[in-house]
């Protein structure tokens, strides 16, 4: 055997050539990724910052929630979104940013936005406050005040827990009918310690 039987195969430059090509598709795929993950990063930045931040200019009465007793503001909350306190980006912020928007159902994607920017610039309570004033309680109320005056003639502020109960009613998603609803709405109330099970069994349907 000679030493040209036992020396090892001369290196074929051919034979890297497919790797060298895979490791530049590779590095050309990554970067296209790249690009394109900044890309979007930047146009949904430029997107969020267009966003407008809801304001809450209005031209007729409002109340304030800081005059609710808190079990009255807790009615509202207790028909349209029982977690509203623990979560983000609620239907009570949703449904605000539409309202206060002025351009009736907006995006999906928008109406995240302007949720988002709610939720980071005011509070749980500055929110229910907004949303309680300008919500549509029919028969041509909009906001609290003018529901008030309309379904039970006294002002927003000496509303009972029976009274706002049926109020909310009217801001249920599902809109059940007046009594079932205003009975969902206080056993809901129940459920997340916002009225007492003996104060629940001394209210009576509104009528």
């Amino acid at each position: 055997m000679t030493t040209a039987d036992t020396a090892p195969p001369a290196h074929d430059p051919d034979s890297a050539l497919p790797s060298r090509r895979r490791g530049r598709r590779l590095a050309i795929g990554v970067l296209i990724v790249l690009l394109l993950v900044t890309g979007g990063a930047i146009a949904f930045t430029y997107y969020y910052d267009s966003v407008p931040l809801a304001e809450n200019n209005v031209s007729y009465p409002v109340v304030s929630v800081a005059q609710l007793p808190p079990p009255v503001a807790h009615a509202f909350v207790a028909a349209v979104d029982p977690d509203f306190y623990v979560s983000a980006n609620s239907l009570i912020t949703r449904r605000y940013t539409v309202i206060a928007s002025g351009s009736g159902e907006e995006s999906i994607w928008r109406t995240w936005v302007m949720a988002r920017k709610a939720e980071a610039s005011y509070t749980k309570t500055e929110i229910l406050d907004r949303y309680l004033n300008r919500a549509d309680y029919g028969r041509g109320a909009v906001g609290l005040v003018a529901a008030a005056q309309t379904y039970f003639h006294k002002p927003a502020a000496q509303l009972t827990v029976a009274e706002a109960a049926l109020l909310a009613v009217q801001l249920h998603p599902d809109r059940p009918a007046p009594k079932a609803g205003w009975e969902q709405i206080l056993d809901t109330m129940v459920g997340h310690g916002w009225l007492s099970p003996a104060e629940r069994k001394t209210l009576t349907f509104p009528g």
